[in-house]
């Protein structure tokens, strides 16, 4: 206990005061009686009166002095002190990737994560809440700030590994944001440590607890996967195929190409040392339809990345007028693609456009004036349509990239940071057309999705541009022709990694999907608009997605060496140097005013008094 006011104290001199005012002596006078045998006990009396012995005996005088005392005692702000731990609210990130199903001596890696998880939640202390995050793919935040241990063990065990890469990068983010920097909160990530790079994270301004599970260090995997039909081959396929050796040791590493209802297509043993990866190109004998799974015949700790699968499905033929003037980049792009036939034409009238719809299922206007378009699909190139939806004002020098719609299916994984133009067509568009891609003064992909009339307008030649040296052409180009003309046979084929969205093109109005899984499940969709996007392919294996009689294949597989590699690795180690929970630390003392119990004190002093004089008289 503590003085707050010890100044007030000096009020005690007040004692010393009472006690002279109680031992002050009466002026005695002489009087004359007859005897004092009556006087006697009054002399005794009288000689005591002023004396210690009756201050001693002096209730109200004892009274006085402890009012003085308890009053002063008030007056000082006494504090009761106690010291008190930082306990703080829990933050808990659990690794939900691929790598966390290696088996280890103990169980999985995910297994053990899971007891360090519980491990944590059992030390959280009273009143303190938890938050639960997984690092997936994407992050998800499962169970938030929540004090009820029983609810919180039940949301830990009801987790389960992916087949999909991880993002514990983005997870910790998303973890860090709930701290707000207020120091009440603890973020504790729980994984194998092989995360890749946490690129953006301060590690003084990021306190992260790590806790690391290891155990199963032996891999060989399958990480990349491709198949595509030989040109002008009648049923021939080349596949490419890259193993790779993670572990410590040199093998030897059996591997079989099968295909369904077939006998194995390859059998090959591939020695590789520790660390080495070996690509394999091979035809395959044709005929090929369905899916196409690869296969390393070996024990390790890893097993999921043991195979990869691809789908095969025959392409119908898709013929593509392309009018104007030549394009070397654009005509060896479209001859390249399968099942994608082209006829050139120098012009269009348009009354020969209704035939020439007929016979084409794409029509390209590379640099000339289109006639009226009302119905068909056109892709538009350095040119405008006669169309009050997009109304172009001459043309703008070296326009600028300032932003672009990541998510529409025409630019998925298309990347057009400094993208360079010399000139381009000033494109606004009005209602009933959209820009994709925003420039300085114009926009350089617009769009008009008005059934039965598809059109895409790309505001500049490609010749002036750079665009047909990137990477991001044949993927546009791709995204742009299955938009405008979504294949339309029997059966069709994708491929994506576990956790990824893949988009589907109809060629008609469809409202419902039946999706199959690997493990044969179906469940049912609604199709809300086309494209559709299907964001469920968290398994690896062959998912088969049905419309009508139409089918689509879609391949899953994790294909990612980073994840495959599972050797021992702590990315946070710089974060979090320590695994074993941090002691509660002395975080100051909390005070504990008293001086309103002590002024109730004094209150009852005062009636005691006051009894003591009630009673007297």
């Amino acid at each position: 206990m503590t003085w707050l006011n010890p100044a007030a104290l000096a009020f005690l001199g007040f004692i010393p005061v009472v006690l002279l005012l109680h031992t002050l002596r009466h002026r005695r006078r002489d009087v004359q009686v007859s005897t004092f045998f009556l006087w006697e006990s009054v002399l005794r009396e009288a000689h005591g009166s002023l004396g210690w012995q009756r201050l001693v005996q002096n209730l109200p005088l004892l009274f006085q002095i402890l009012l003085i005392i308890v009053l002063t005692a008030a007056l000082a702000n006494p504090v009761l002190t106690r010291a008190v731990t930082d306990n703080k609210d829990i933050i808990l990130v659990l690794d939900v990737s691929a790598s966390m199903q290696t088996r280890t001596s103990q169980g999985s890696r995910f297994t053990q994560a899971q007891q360090r998880a519980l491990e944590v939640l059992q030390n959280l202390p009273s009143g303190r809440q938890m938050a639960l995050i997984t690092a997936g793919r994407q992050p998800q935040v499962v169970e938030f700030f929540n004090a009820d241990k029983d609810v919180l063990r039940e949301a830990i065990m009801r987790q389960q590994p992916t087949d999909a890469s991880g993002n514990m990068r983005e997870a910790l983010i998303l973890a860090l944001s709930f701290t707000q920097g207020s120091g009440t909160h603890e973020v504790v990530a729980i994984g194998d440590g092989a995360y890749g790079p946490l690129h953006g994270m301060d590690a003084q301004r990021s306190p992260i607890r790590h806790m690391q599970v290891t155990g199963g260090e032996k891999n060989v995997g399958i990480t990349r996967m491709a198949l595509r039909k030989v040109q002008d081959a009648a049923e021939t396929y080349d596949m490419l195929l890259a193993v790779k050796n993670f572990s410590s040791q040199p093998v030897q590493v059996p591997l079989q190409v099968t295909a369904v209802l077939r006998k194995p297509l390859l059998e090959r043993s591939v020695a590789l040392q520790p660390g080495q990866e070996e690509v394999i190109v091979a035809t395959l004998p044709g005929p090929l339809k369905g899916t196409v799974q690869a296969e390393v015949l070996i024990d390790d700790d890893f097993p999921l990345d043991n195979r990869a699968y691809g789908v095969v499905a025959t392409p119908t033929q898709t013929w593509v007028l392309l009018v104007g003037e030549s394009n070397y980049f654009l005509e060896t792009l479209l001859t390249s693609l399968p099942g994608l036939l082209v006829n050139v034409a120098p012009q269009v009238s348009e009354d020969t456009l209704p035939r020439l719809l007929e016979a084409n299922q794409l029509i390209i206007f590379n640099g000339v004036q289109p006639p009226p378009l009302r119905r068909g699909h056109f892709l538009l190139l350095n040119t405008a349509p006669q169309d009050q939806r997009l109304v172009t004002e001459g043309t703008v020098q070296r326009p600028q990239v300032l932003d672009w719609q990541r998510q529409h299916p025409l630019l998925q994984f298309v990347d057009l940071t400094a993208l360079h133009v010399e000139e381009a067509l000033v494109v606004r568009p009005e209602t009933g057309a959209q820009s994709l891609v925003d420039a300085t003064w114009t926009s350089l992909l617009s769009v008009i999705d008005e059934p039965p009339l598809r059109v895409v307008m790309l505001a500049f030649d490609l010749m002036r541009s750079d665009l047909p040296l990137r990477v991001a052409f044949p993927v546009l180009m791709s995204n742009l022709l299955r938009w405008l003309h979504p294949p339309q046979e029997e059966m069709s084929a994708g491929h994506v990694q576990a956790g990824m969205p893949h988009t589907i093109f109809f060629d008609k109005p469809v409202s419902h999907i039946t999706v199959q899984d690997p493990q044969g499940k179906q469940r049912d969709y609604s199709v809300t608009g086309n494209p559709w996007t299907f964001a469920d392919a968290q398994k690896v294996g062959t998912y088969i997605l049905r419309t009508g009689e139409a089918k689509h294949y879609l391949a899953v597989n994790l294909l990612d060496a980073a994840e495959s590699d599972i050797n021992p690795s702590d990315q946070l180690a710089s974060f979090a140097p320590g695994v074993k929970p941090a002691a509660p630390q002395h975080a100051g003392v909390v005070e504990t005013p008293l001086w309103l119990y002590v002024l109730l004190g004094a209150v009852v002093v005062l009636l005691g008094e006051g009894y003591v004089w009630c009673k007297d008289f």
